[in-house]
């Protein structure tokens, strides 16, 4: 019998030992991050990419990297270059822009601040506002804005941003910006929904939590955030001035557009300083993520989903973040893109891992593949959605194959090499359908299921539904193969019969949504930013056609002239959008600069 129970110890302590010789050393862990970059869904046997491969891919110059495991910082890292002229390496102590991920240190700094002097979240915040008030209008009338409405993006502030400056500019001061003033590129803020009735998620939400920071501290904004944030967290590498000292500026990125040419003046200024103007490294940012991680009130208070409509985003706000909801488990989140600069972050609410991504040029497909990497390696929970591949029926494949559209979208599934294609046609290239299981299908770069399913009319829908509980996002009927939308028609660039098709459609059924001035302008952005530009120019053209009485249309074919290098129809569209609107602040510093070769 001892002798058995001799036998025993030494097994579990064999396994024990085992066990502990398997353990993935913090070099382990790192270089399974740098080789496995993947897409936003992994099917089991596909290859992955490397750092330097996706590095290469992009263009990207440099990126920080800082990984949080088991509530503590585990490691971080630079790659790339900070400067492509000094070549000078990114380190760990590399400076980068945060842009719009300033808003979650911003928060806790506000949050510290009302907890100093006893400020109400839930009170109107005009109460602490001194040198400047939120305007009164029919849309607060019932309901007041409050400091929590501005920190979850419930307040309904309007514009959605305010701009950011060269150096060579002037700069506006906060109560300009605040009034939509000259040197201000923005409108006036103020408030044009209910607040608490929604959330919309808005830059210059912020700008109000700045001023009032400063006139209950009386002091600068950069001040007090390093008073109540910078400082306590040890965040020493990191500052809201946007005056770098001469020592902070060697260690500041260079910022970089995508077609690789360098921001002018290395990088812009950012008075609104709340919203987008923290300079930071990935290792700063993550002690502020374990800060929040580390304190159950904190993390419950800043990651609490407030109930308010979100809009059909794939995220919702809590207190500064963004947050995913991912089968239970929720995500801090945030992202920002400033002129050269984009940042990511995710950290899990409560099982204390995270990432922060930090790159001086703006791909946030690369960020987000860096961050599956970590995710992968590190096993997070339902953050990265794997998937078995299915065979799929030739019978179902001649079943689901056709055209699919909604009010909005219109899609076409086809087969090509014994491979099943998903493809919306505003894209250039489909994407492939990949079965996995027997009714589901999905994408590599889309969480959502798709499903195919017959009505009561026995006509085929295709319906994504939402990864989490299942529940239909939208569906979309099919329709014959020769259905062509007005869209089609600039696809095949024949703008003449767009025109046509586009008025005949507005006058038929002036609701539909196809031919909202909004709709076609984010269309005309869509490829805008996709450098599809007689396509762009093209879609803007076609606004200005239905909706010649709206400002805002000459200014975004003027923005696409620029880019196209129209210099001459810019000017002429951005005058004509000023003389409408002569409030358009954005529009006449637009004109300025072009007037001045700049």
């Amino acid at each position: 019998m001892k002798n058995s129970i001799s036998i025993f110890i030494l097994f579990i302590l064999f396994q024990s030992c085992a066990e502990k010789s398997v353990e993935k050393s913090t070099a382990d862990f790192i270089k399974e991050v740098e080789t496995g970059l993947t897409t936003r869904v992994h099917i089991a046997g596909d290859s992955t990419w490397t750092i330097e491969e996706r590095m290469e891919h992009y263009g990207i110059p440099g990126v920080s990297i800082a990984v949080i495991h088991e509530g503590k910082i585990a490691w971080s890292k630079g790659y790339g270059v900070m400067d492509k002229e000094s070549k000078v390496p990114v380190t760990t102590e590399t400076l980068f822009q945060a842009a719009a991920t300033s808003m979650p240190i911003s928060a806790f700094g506000a949050l510290q601040l009302a907890e100093a002097n006893n400020l109400d979240l839930d009170k109107n915040i005009n109460s602490y506002l001194k040198s400047w008030q939120v305007p009164d209008n029919e849309f607060t009338k019932e309901e007041e804005v409050t400091l929590r409405n501005i920190l979850n993006h419930s307040a309904g502030i309007h514009p959605r941003g305010t701009g950011s400056y060269r150096q060579t500019e002037e700069l506006p001061t906060l109560l300009e910006i605040l009034n939509g003033s000259t040197p201000a590129s923005n409108e006036a803020i103020t408030v044009n929904k209910v607040p608490g009735e929604s959330v919309r998620f808005a830059y210059a939400s912020y700008v109000p939590l700045q001023q009032m920071m400063k006139d209950v501290e009386g002091k600068n904004f950069h001040e007090i955030m390093h008073k109540y944030v910078l400082k306590p967290l040890g965040m020493n590498n990191s500052t809201y001035n946007q005056t770098l000292t001469s020592a902070q500026l060697e260690k500041a990125a260079t910022g970089y557009l995508q077609d690789g040419t360098m921001v002018k003046g290395r990088r812009y200024i950012n008075p609104a300083m709340a919203s987008n103007g923290l300079w930071t490294t990935a290792e700063d940012y993550a002690k502020f993520i374990t800060h929040v991680q580390q304190s159950p009130k904190l993390a419950a208070m800043m990651g609490k989903p407030y109930d308010v409509d979100n809009s059909g985003w794939s995220f919702t706000l809590g207190l500064g973040f963004q947050l995913l909801n991912r089968e239970g488990d929720v995500y801090f989140r945030h992202h920002g893109w400033n002129r050269g600069f984009y940042a990511e972050i995710a950290a899990h609410r409560d099982n204390g891992y995270g990432v922060v991504v930090l790159t001086n040029t703006t791909f946030p497909a690369f960020n987000a593949e860096v961050m599956r990497a970590v995710a992968m390696a590190y096993d997070w929970s339902n953050y990265v959605p794997v998937h078995e591949k299915f065979e799929i029926d030739q019978t179902l494949v001649e079943e689901v194959e056709g055209r699919y559209k909604s009010e909005t979208e219109l899609v076409e599934i086809y087969q090509e090499n014994n491979q099943l294609f998903y493809k919306n046609i505003l894209s250039e290239e489909g994407m492939e359908l990949i079965k996995v299981s027997d009714s589901l299908f999905v994408r590599r770069n889309s969480s959502a299921f798709i499903h195919f399913k017959r009505d009561s009319e026995s006509r085929i829908n295709l319906r994504f539904l939402n990864r989490n509980d299942s529940s239909e996002i939208f569906n979309l009927s099919k329709v014959a193969d020769d259905y062509k939308t007005p869209v089609e028609f600039l696809l095949e660039g024949d703008y003449e019969n767009a025109i046509i098709a586009y008025k005949n459609l507005k006058k038929e059924d002036p609701t539909n949504q196809m031919v909202t001035e909004y709709y076609i302008n984010d269309i005309a952005y869509d490829f805008y930013h996709a450098d599809r530009m007689p396509l762009s120019l093209n879609t803007f053209k076609v606004n200005i056609e239905l909706y010649p009485d709206s400002f805002q249309v000459y200014a975004s074919y003027a923005e696409a002239c620029e880019k196209a290098g129209e210099i001459d129809l810019a000017i002429a569209n951005y005058s004509i959008s000023l003389e409408m609107n002569p409030q358009n602040n954005r529009a006449r510093n637009k004109l300025k600069a072009l007037q001045e070769g700049e």
